[in-house]
């Protein structure tokens, strides 16, 4: 199994995830057979993958709406919560079994790509199976514990640097927060560090759209993370900047200077939202 990202501390209790190799660690070999999962796009995977890829990927499990289809085979359903729900719906559907190491990967999945539940992503079949996973043997009260309720002090003095940069404009309509590479080596803190950070924008009373922009390092892409609340759609607008996702949360990656890029996207999102 490769890992496209990098794996935050709080999913090392996961049976499985020390096994996990990284895209810069991988080393292809001819008889490998590639299933792409929850990846919207070809150009997501890694630059030195991609010609191994194109070779060999056999089945893509995917929930973005913006999957073009890039694999031969592929299982794209843009309602579906999270690619762990669809998982799931092929280990049922093959009859094979769902261990009790293998329902905690999915809820975990489920709960972190739902916010808990309480996205608009969430359906009556998430639900559903996330019964099915409880049932399997996942012990949801632990694991929401450990994702949820468990970081380290490193990940908590981060967050407080977020909170610095947050900026709200637009009268109130558009929030945005930002890490850049002097905040990460302040606090000698990774990429994965700082997952879900987005949700500190989200959480402010009367933004309807909410990005956090980052950069681990000088010179690496600046990612962005987008939320949007009705009418606006997260996918439409970072298709703009050469991303995608769903309707209600997307991304993408560009290259620049951070305060440009920064300043950049607060405006655009400013042009966005006005009446």
């Amino acid at each position: 199994c490769v890992g496209v990202e990098p794996i935050g501390t709080e999913y090392a209790f996961l049976d499985g995830v020390a096994e996990i190799v990284s895209a810069s660690d991988y080393a292809p070999r001819e008889s490998d057979r590639m299933v792409v999962v929850d990846c919207g796009d070809f150009s997501r995977i890694p630059e030195g993958m991609r010609g191994h890829a194109q070779k060999r990927i056999g089945f893509c499990i995917d929930h973005h709406k913006s999957n073009a289809g890039f694999a031969p085979l592929r299982l794209i359903e843009p309602t579906a919560s999270s690619s762990a729900e669809l998982v799931l719906s092929v280990l049922e559907s093959g009859a094979f079994p769902v261990t009790r190491a293998a329902a905690e990967a999915l809820w975990v999945g489920v709960v972190t790509d739902t916010g808990r539940f309480s996205y608009s992503c969430t359906s009556p079949e998430t639900l559903r199976a996330a019964a099915r996973l409880v049932e399997c043997g996942a012990r949801f009260d632990e694991i929401n514990d450990r994702v949820f309720g468990q970081f380290d002090i490193k990940r908590l003095r981060l967050q407080k640097r977020l909170l610095d940069s947050l900026e709200v404009s637009a009268e109130g309509r558009v929030s945005l927060v930002s890490l850049g590479p002097a905040d990460y080596a302040a606090e000698n803190c990774t990429y994965a560090d700082s997952d879900n950070f987005v949700d500190i924008a989200r959480s402010v009373r009367g933004a309807i759209v909410s990005v956090f922009l980052r950069q681990v390092k000088e010179g690496a892409p600046i990612n962005i993370s987008l939320r949007t609340k009705p009418p606006f759609d997260a996918a439409e607008i970072c298709a703009a900047w050469g991303g995608g996702g769903h309707e209600r949360a997307a991304g993408a990656s560009i290259d620049g200077s951070f305060e440009e890029i920064r300043e950049k996207i607060r405006r655009e999102l400013e042009a966005i939202v006005s009446p």
